[in-house]
């Protein structure tokens, strides 16, 4: 049996400026996929290879693209990629039983709304009819027709904040596997629920998320239905696309059966649109300071959750240092802004130096000024390929990088020589707060900040949406 992989990974946030060159995707190629940690270890794939591995499959890498969520993707970077893997596995279809891919779901391109779906129609048209493709995805999909008709399997992601990725790629291979082996040819049917919610609304361990995903469990048990995904979607890509999909897989015969289960799972779904509450204490900024410094314990977690880069906001806004640096408030840090030349400027100077920095944005607007920042160089390094700079003012620290960076691993703090128990406060530039801070946090809140990734969709200018949609719309 040989069997086709590829990837095609992108949250694509369409309320930023900037744009995604493919050099952003760092793309690799061919059996270069077994030697990258980011693709075997973090990424669905290593599931998929795991899987096809153990069951002694042949296995065919073709071309691999991912980047940190960021802004539209140029038309060019995405004609790159789906070149590479049509025309990569084009060459093999006499050859190949299966096709099974790693893909977002939430993509937006220059002059295409839904390149899953556009990739998956152009392998559809080069491969035999009855050979089956098969699909991991994120929860924060938004899901298409025409991924669902060009793809016989597609599986999401069941935790946020996202732990069970690789797992999910397993289960896509093993989906696949069953399809070929029993020689059931599988179809994918889904129900659309015309809802936006946030990721911060939508936290897995939280109501009403963690009522309704044991849901699928019980939908599997339906005969010839073999696979239900929930997938919330991504609210700040402003796309004809968005929304909440039920996605179904099953037998080809089951039709009726998958599209009843679906619309059923939907309609609990519709049914709970009020209980999407924020799953963490929220606050406007000056609120949550004010809430932080009246708590006795030690550090207190704030998301600055208007700028987070791992749903593709610029990273560069310094409304949180601006604040807190007012309010005067010690024993402070912030992770981390992003401003290449004020990192250049902290490293031509010395550790213990006081450099004038002109500090990213001040207020969320493309034309507005920096924040004008006089501090103390504390520490400079290099590290994955991002350089940093920790400067302090008045018992403010601020973590600068060079590049965006997702701010999900407190280990960081540590490289820096920082230690997370000496601050009060530490503002971490994320939506929800990853696993490893909340380990960290005697409390933890959202600041219901401004930005690419403002958390009050309402506020948000949707143009591309479907309408009526909820919250935008009475209904």
């Amino acid at each position: 049996m040989r069997i086709a992989i590829a990837a095609m990974m992108h949250e694509t946030n369409t309320f930023t400026t900037q744009l995604t060159p493919l050099e952003d995707f760092r793309p690799v190629e061919g059996e270069a996929v077994y030697s990258s940690d980011y693709w075997m270890k973090e990424m669905p794939i290593g599931g998929i290879v795991q899987v096809l591995r153990k069951e002694g499959v042949e296995i065919l890498p073709i071309y691999f693209a991912g980047a940190l969520p960021s802004g539209v993707v140029t038309s060019s970077a995405y004609q790159v990629i789906k070149e590479k893997i049509v025309s990569g596995i084009k060459a093999e279809a006499a050859n190949l039983d299966g096709v099974c891919l790693a893909l977002h779901g939430s993509m937006f391109v220059q002059d295409v709304t839904d390149p899953e779906g556009d990739l998956l129609s152009a392998l559809r048209q080069q491969l035999p009819a009855d050979l089956p493709i098969a699909c991991a995805l994120d929860m924060h999909g938004n899901i298409t027709e025409a991924m669902v008709t060009n793809a016989n399997i597609l599986v999401g992601y069941r935790t946020a904040p996202h732990i069970d990725v690789v797992q999910t790629g397993a289960r896509a291979a093993e989906l696949l596997l069953l399809s070929l082996r029993e020689q059931r040819p599988f179809i994918t049917r889904r129900a659309y629920v015309p809802l936006l919610i946030s990721g911060e609304q939508s936290e897995t361990d939280e109501r009403p998320m963690n009522e309704l995903l044991p849901l699928l469990d019980e939908m599997e048990k339906t005969p010839g239905l073999v696979s239900a995904s929930l997938f919330a979607g991504f609210p700040w890509a402003d796309s004809p696309h968005c929304g909440v999909n039920v996605v179904v897989v099953g037998d080809k015969d089951r039709a009726a059966a998958l599209d009843q289960q679906a619309k059923w799972l939907a309609d609990r779904v519709w049914e709970q649109r009020d209980n999407f509450n924020f799953t963490t204490e929220s606050w406007p900024l000056p609120e949550a300071i004010e809430q932080a410094l009246a708590d006795p314990g030690q550090p207190i977690i704030i998301s600055d959750a208007g700028d987070n880069p791992t749903a593709g906001a610029a990273q560069d806004l310094a409304i949180v240092v601006k604040a807190l640096v007012e309010r005067g408030v010690k024993d402070a840090l912030v992770v981390g802004v992003v401003d290449p030349a004020c990192v250049e400027q902290c490293f031509a100077a010395g550790e213990g130096e006081l450099v004038h920095l002109n500090l990213g944005r001040s207020a969320y607007r493309e034309d507005a000024d920096p924040y004008p920042l006089e501090a103390e160089v504390v520490t400079r390094r290099a590290l994955d390929s991002n350089r940093f700079a920790v400067v302090t003012k008045d018992g403010v620290m601020v973590v600068i990088a060079a590049r965006r960076f997702g701010v999900t691993d407190p280990c960081l703090l540590g490289e820096l020589g920082l230690k997370p128990e000496d601050f009060k406060i530490i503002v971490v530039k994320s939506g929800y707060i990853s696993p490893e801070y909340q380990r960290l946090a005697a409390r933890k809140m959202f600041a219901l900040t401004e930005g690419d990734t403002n958390l009050v969709l309402t506020e948000l200018k949707y143009e591309q949406v479907p309408r009526p949609i909820y919250p935008l719309d009475e209904m």
